[in-house]
């Protein structure tokens, strides 16, 4: 008579008890993906995946602050006179030492 509160011997082997990997002809196919479009199926460590989602979400964050941000600039410029605006173009910044500095790479350049 068998006792009936014992499981049943398997004599089957679990397949984490050390046998190694399985031959690649014995698996299991991966989940079909559309034939022809060159698709890839990637896994990786929980990890690695919360690392990228992190990073993204502090892009978006960084985009967002960068929005409003121009938005209130924008905003501002509008009501400002343009006495009040900095001039555009080449007169910009004239005699800063950028300039001076460039002026003496042309005059350099030119003397050779």
């Amino acid at each position: 008579m068998a006792d009936k509160t014992m499981p049943p011997n398997d004599p089957m082997p679990a397949p984490d008890s050390g046998m190694g990997a399985a031959p690649a002809d014995k698996m299991a196919p991966e989940a079909a993906a559309p034939a022809g479009e060159g698709s890839v199926m990637v896994s990786m460590p929980k990890d690695a995946f919360d690392a990228i989602h992190q990073l993204i979400v502090q892009l978006a964050q960084g985009v967002d602050s960068l929005y409003q941000s121009v938005n209130q600039e924008a905003a501002m410029a509008g009501e400002a006179p343009m006495e009040e605006m900095p001039p555009a173009g080449p007169e910009m910044g004239a005699g800063s030492p950028d300039d001076e500095f460039l002026k003496g790479i042309v005059e350099a350049g030119s003397q050779r």
